[in-house]
């Protein structure tokens, strides 16, 4: 748990949901039933026509995944939807590294690094190809297995073999009019992803920068406390030792998982304060 998290909305940090009982197999695919072997669900789809649902988790701490897998996954209407039209991979990143196979392990690492990911859950969507991405969605307190299915049907319309029997029912006019508005669609999500990977870039970037400057100023400090007569560097030294047990303290506090109630977060907001009211004292050097 990171310190200056502590504050963050209780859903994530501490899931009161006990973990749900989604069923997966670590070989093979079945439609409808989680997976972690990727090839053979992409075999499936290929052979089935199945669009597949990517599910990045962290099934034993992340909250979120725990609140899809309770409200969604679990529940019987999904179950029933999703036996006949979806192949679905479980890519698991959990904190008992015994739940996910040794064999999957490095390709799970390559897969989050190859589609960004970022934070869990992410469900990806892809084509019955295994290739093709139709999109991405997101948990949430109030989705439902009806509501999830829904994001999904809408993703669904931009498959290729969707797109063709679709057209099959327009006349010529309204078929070239409507193949128009996919192929703008295509090109405005290209121009969107190369943008968002310009502005990652930039992001990263721009955190290098900042902890240049931060280490900038850490040998500034450094100088200037050099040239203070030997007292003052003394006085500089134990603020220095002060900030360090402070900080300890805090993290030590945090580490016992403390419950969410107002006499702890007056605890944390004590601790807190501790730390900067030290960090502000070392400032005026």
């Amino acid at each position: 748990m990171k310190n200056d998290r502590w504050i963050l909305p209780l859903a994530l940090l501490w899931a009161v949901i006990s973990p749900a009982a989604v069923e997966f197999d670590t070989d093979g695919a079945t439609p409808g039933k989680w997976t972690m072997d990727l090839a053979a669900a992409r075999q499936l789809a290929a052979e089935r026509q199945l669009p597949i649902l990517l599910d990045f988790s962290g099934s034993d701490w992340c909250g979120w995944c725990k609140i899809m897998e309770e409200n969604v996954f679990t529940q019987p209407t999904w179950k029933a939807y999703a036996q006949g039209n979806l192949g679905m991979v479980l890519l698991d990143y959990p904190r008992d590294k015994s739940l996910v196979p040794e064999k999957y392990v490095e390709r799970n690492k390559a897969l989050k690094s190859e589609y960004g990911i970022r934070g869990y859950p992410t469900f990806v969507v892809l084509d019955h190809d295994g290739q093709t991405e139709l999109g991405r969605l997101k948990s949430g307190r109030d989705k439902t297995p009806e509501s999830f299915q829904a994001e999904l049907e809408s993703l669904f319309r931009l498959r290729p073999v969707v797109i063709e029997n679709y057209c099959a029912t327009l006349d010529e006019e309204d078929r070239t009019t409507y193949r128009g508005l996919i192929n703008e669609l295509a090109a405005t999500k290209a121009a969107q992803k190369e943008a968002e990977k310009e502005a990652a870039q930039a992001r990263s970037q721009a955190g290098k920068l900042k902890r240049d400057v931060g280490q900038l100023q850490e040998r500034m400090l450094q100088f200037r406390v050099a040239q203070l007569p030997e007292g003052e560097r003394m006085k500089f030294e134990a603020l220095q030792t002060q900030l360090e047990e402070a900080r300890q303290k805090r993290m030590d506090w945090l580490k016992t998982e403390p419950e969410q109630n107002e006499e702890n977060r007056e605890k944390y907001k004590a601790l807190q304060d501790e730390v900067s009211d030290v960090e502000k004292k070392i400032s005026q050097y």
